[in-house]
């Protein structure tokens, strides 16, 4: 071992970021950069910069957005993939009176464990 530099001659494991292994699967998947980028609201030379780790400031929020547009879970009433984004956006929508079936998949989700909890408080306070 060298006494200067203790890491010398280890490797070092750093573990990738959730929101860049969903970025590059969604480039492995056939989406550009631009397709991206106007899913997450954002400029293609955003999507550029993070992807090539010269994001000029905190990824935060650009972490954010992508973990929210691609990112997701099953759910439980559709049986699909569903991004927490698609999620959040069905469950703060409006109650549906015009389908049957749009009405039982909004009941569905009102009350699934699944909903993000950012949602869930204020659809409950929506109900009070």
């Amino acid at each position: 071992m060298n006494t200067l530099n203790p890491t010398a001659g280890t490797s070092a494991v750093t573990e990738t970021p959730r929101w860049r292994e969903l970025l590059e699967q969604a480039i492995e998947d056939g989406e550009t950069k631009q397709d991206i980028a106007n899913r997450l609201l954002v400029s293609r030379t955003m999507v550029s910069l993070a992807l090539a780790d010269k994001y000029p400031s905190r990824i935060d929020a650009f972490a954010k957005r992508v973990i929210d547009a691609y990112d997701g879970f099953t759910c439980p009433h559709l049986c699909n993939r569903v991004t927490a984004l698609d999620c959040k956006e069905y469950a703060l929508r409006a109650a549906p009176t015009s389908s049957a079936r749009d009405a039982r998949h909004w009941r569905a989700c009102q009350a699934c464990n699944l909903m993000p909890q950012n949602v869930r408080k204020p659809v409950q306070e929506a109900r009070q």
